[in-house]
């Protein structure tokens, strides 16, 4: 039983199953459940507006590698179409920071 937890664990970022984050983008990821989980991980209201938008591959923030930070910042602090803006009480300068290391993080290279 040991072995097979062992061999379960160092098979999980091969499988895409585990990530190593920084403690910056493990704060962010934080950030992202509580604040913008809601709408925006799978099944939330802001995934189908967005793959209505930018169609189903864009659909999932935590899944693109193409965001940029200063997008980010500007789409939470000003809104977008359906999104309301979240002021800095809402979303601290720091978790800000944090939310922007996660979603922009470096993804490893996908296999052909």
């Amino acid at each position: 039983m040991k072995q097979l937890l062992v061999l379960l664990a160092l098979a999980m970022p091969a499988l895409g199953l585990a990530e190593d984050l920084s403690a910056s983008q493990l704060a962010g990821q934080k950030v992202f459940a509580h604040r913008c989980g809601m709408c925006h991980r799978e099944g939330g209201t802001g995934t189908f507006v967005l793959a209505r938008r930018l169609g189903a591959a864009q659909s999932l923030l935590e899944q693109r590698t193409d965001l940029q930070p200063e997008t980010i910042r500007y789409v939470v602090r000003w809104g977008l179409t359906n999104m309301p803006r979240l002021s800095r009480v809402e979303v601290p300068d720091p978790d800000m920071n944090q939310l922007v290391a996660y979603l922009t993080r470096p993804r490893p290279a996908a296999a052909p």
